[in-house]
């Protein structure tokens, strides 16, 4: 029997540690649960799966993903002031630079970075966080499996790690 090796229709469990171009950790998955994906679903970066194709349970390997095909160039011009009662509700919450906050548009929610906190408004850049950065993945597969019934018609993995009934 041979192993299973990742690619459509399979569900991969990983840890991984994230770095910069400066080699810098950004971050890691090692202090919790493993990522867990349905291969197919846009549910990790498209260059990040590709990475998997074809690797088995124990597999370590690093990737290298240029900007472009990571989180994108970074725009200079996506930065917004915006109320601060428009985001909290008038909540009065505490804001600090670098929080990173779901804003709402016309296409759903994306990451805003806050980088200037005033009385009344606050200063978000609407850059994905990583956007411009050349990212490198350290990867350590912790299982590769079938994916159930389920799994294909919802989309995503169920379970520890995926979702929860």
């Amino acid at each position: 029997m041979s192993e299973i090796t990742a690619g459509p229709g399979k569900i991969v469990a990983f840890h991984y540690d994230l770095y910069d171009e400066s080699a810098e950790k950004i971050e890691s998955s090692e202090i919790g649960e493993p990522l867990v994906f349905l291969y197919g679903q846009n549910t990790v970066l498209a260059s990040l799966q590709e990475a998997f194709l074809d690797k088995k349970a124990e597999d370590d390997f690093s990737v290298t993903i240029p900007a472009g095909k990571a989180y994108g160039r970074y725009y200079p011009d996506r930065k917004q002031r915006i109320p601060i009662k428009q985001i909290d509700g008038g909540k009065k919450q505490k804001f600090r630079i670098g929080q990173v906050i779901n804003l709402q548009g016309e296409r759903g929610g994306s990451p805003g970075t806050i980088v200037k906190v005033g009385k009344f408004n606050l200063d978000i850049d609407a850059n994905h966080p990583l956007a411009g950065k050349d990212l490198t993945f350290d990867v350590k597969i912790v299982s590769v499996r079938e994916a159930d019934a389920d799994e294909i018609a919802h989309g995503h993995a169920h379970g520890p790690g995926g979702h929860q009934h």
